[in-house]
C-alpha cells in the first residue's frame, strides 16, 4: 500500500477489533481517535494540494495570456 493514510486505517481498525474482542474500551476508543485524527489529517492535506494545484494552473492561465497578449503585439515570447 502506497498510500499511509491507508494504513494507518487499517491498523487502527485492527486495533479497534481486537480490542472490542478484548473488551478493552480504552483501547478500542483510542484507536477510534487515531482514526479520526488519521482522517481530519488526511483532508486537511487534499485541501493543501488542491490550494496548491488551482494557484499553480491560476499562474500557467496568467503566464499564456501574457506570451498571447505579446505575440499580438509582435514581440517575441522571449
Amino acid at each position: 500500500m502506497k498510500d499511509m493514510g491507508t494504513q494507518s486505517y487499517l491498523w487502527s481498525g485492527f486495533g479497534g477489533f481486537l480490542a472490542w474482542l478484548g473488551d478493552q474500551q480504552n483501547l478500542m476508543m483510542l484507536s477510534l481517535a487515531i482514526g479520526i485524527v488519521t482522517a481530519l489529517a488526511n483532508l486537511y492535506q487534499r485541501i493543501c494540494d488542491w490550494r496548491a494545484r488551482k494557484r499553480d494552473e491560476e499562474r500557467k492561465e496568467e503566464i499564456h495570456q501574457l506570451t498571447v497578449a505579446r505575440l499580438r503585439k509582435g514581440l517575441d515570447i522571449k
